[in-house]
């Protein structure tokens, strides 16, 4: 992703297979946050993703359920009927617990190191294609995050600011510069989800709010279980 070669091809790619992308999630007068799916998530998050912002998702520990969330996510996106660009930060998305038709409303950027995802996320956001941007960063290794500068979180808080688009970053430990809200999932997933039903999975996530705003009638930690 560190050429110009690179670039073009990537915004030839969306504009010709992602030509109606680019309509925003909600007008003006619909709500102020995108969906995830997962009931628990949204009622921290005041009813979903802040839009125009970075909203963090720290997930750390094994099997604690951030690759659930973002499965989820993409089978929301499908049913509004919009797109999702899934920067992933180490390869590790399972597109096999997909079918074709939800993987066709996905845009997936295979990255193999931090600084690969975000001059990938950037120019994501620059281009305007998708209005839901997900940097999935949790493998990544701490040498690797901790030569993110902050700079570039408020690069892209600018950008997103600027486009109305949202970003959901996936992350071990608290990595963002100041994101509208961070949360944190404070379960791990039992042996047997392997067996379980996505909705079963995700009724046993427990989360917690480290950073945001305060939503009338719920707590800062919520759960489905």
């Amino acid at each position: 992703m560190s050429t110009v070669a690179d670039i073009v091809d990537l915004r030839r790619l969306l504009a010709e297979q992602f030509p109606q992308a680019h309509p925003a999630f909600v007008s003006q007068s619909g709500p102020r946050g995108v969906p995830t799916g997962v009931l628990a998530l949204d009622r921290l998050l005041g009813g979903g993703l802040s839009i125009g912002d970075t909203t963090e998702l720290v997930s750390d520990g094994p099997g604690s359920g951030s690759a659930q969330v973002i499965h989820a996510l993409l089978r929301q996106v499908v049913v509004d009927g919009r797109f999702l660009a899934l920067v992933d930060g180490r390869d590790s998305f399972d597109v096999d617990s997909e079918d074709s038709d939800t993987l066709s409303r996905l845009l997936w950027v295979r990255c193999s190191r931090a600084d690969e995802a975000l001059k990938a996320t950037d120019i994501l956001l620059r281009d305007r294609n998708f209005p839901l941007v997900v940097l999935d960063l949790r493998l990544n290794p701490a040498t690797e995050l901790r030569k993110i500068p902050a700079n570039v979180w408020h690069r892209f808080r600018r950008l997103l600011e600027h486009h109305g688009s949202t970003l959901l970053v996936v992350t071990p430990h608290q990595v963002v510069s100041s994101p509208a809200s961070r949360i944190r999932i404070s379960s791990a997933l039992r042996m047997d989800a392997l067996n379980q039903s996505p909705e079963t999975i995700l009724s046993q996530l427990n989360f917690e709010r480290l950073r945001g705003v305060e939503t009338p009638g719920f707590s800062t930690a919520s759960g489905l279980g």
